[in-house]
Parts: C-alpha cells; sequence; structure tokens
C-alpha cells in the first residue's frame, strides 16, 4: 500500500470516529465525555463540573485539527491543492453540526461550528508550516 493510500484511509476512518462520536444521543454523548471528564478531573484534582465543559469545547478544536491535517496530507500526496483540505474540513463542520437536531438530544450550536473551524484553521496552517520546515 502506498502513502497516498495510508493518508487517505487514515483520513476515512477519522471521519468514522468523527461520525460515530458526534451522532450518539444526548446521553450517550454526555456520558462518554464525563467519564473521561470525571477521571481527568481526579487526575488533575479540578472539580469535574467545570472541566467537563471546557473537555467538550478542547475535543471540538482538536478533532478537527487532526481532520484538516489528515486531509491536507491527501490533498499534497494526490498533488492536489492542499487549500481544498481546509475547504473539505469546514464544509463537512456545517453538515455534521446541521444534522444533529435530527439526533435524539442533540442539538446545532453555532459556537461549536466556529470551534470545529478554529481547530480545522489550525490543523491546516500548522501541518503547513512543519511542511515548509521539513524541506
Amino acid at each position: 500500500m502506498n502513502i497516498k493510500n495510508k493518508w487517505f484511509i487514515l483520513s476515512l476512518l477519522w471521519v468514522g470516529l468523527m461520525l460515530y462520536l458526534s451522532h450518539q444521543n444526548g446521553t450517550d454523548t454526555f456520558n462518554t465525555s464525563h467519564g473521561f471528564t470525571v477521571y481527568l478531573a481526579n487526575l488533575l484534582q479540578v472539580d469535574p463540573q467545570w472541566l467537563h465543559g471546557l473537555v467538550r469545547k478542547i475535543a471540538h478544536v482538536v478533532l478537527y485539527f487532526i481532520l484538516a491535517v489528515l486531509l491536507r496530507g491527501c490533498q499534497m500526496q494526490w498533488g492536489k491543492a492542499s487549500w481544498m483540505a481546509l475547504v473539505m474540513a469546514v464544509v463537512f463542520s456545517i453538515i455534521d453540526e446541521g444534522t444533529k437536531p435530527l439526533i435524539p438530544g442533540r442539538h446545532c450550536d453555532i459556537e461549536d461550528i466556529l470551534l470545529n473551524d478554529v481547530g480545522a484553521v489550525l490543523g491546516y496552517f500548522l501541518s503547513g508550516c512543519f511542511e515548509k520546515f521539513k524541506r
């Protein structure tokens, strides 16, 4: 398997994970993030309730950061315009949030779209800086 396929497969797997997490019902998504938050709060000795909101917001940034890096890798390896990776990540963010009202206990949140897009922009530009540094 060549490197082009690896970037593509990693991107598909990441999108699959994102869709799985994104399309959990309200109770399941709360339980997923809450379980992680309680563990982290105990480790850091902080209030789990305060940390829970922060963890959920950071998760948006991190998920889309990684998505943009993977998509940029695909675009670069295929000899396509790398900026399309950023466009794809932003469009995916809007579609992903737009489908949330179809899931019990979930809703579309503009703040989440903005956090997703911040992560995508950071991932895209930092991976570009790394690429230039690598050369």
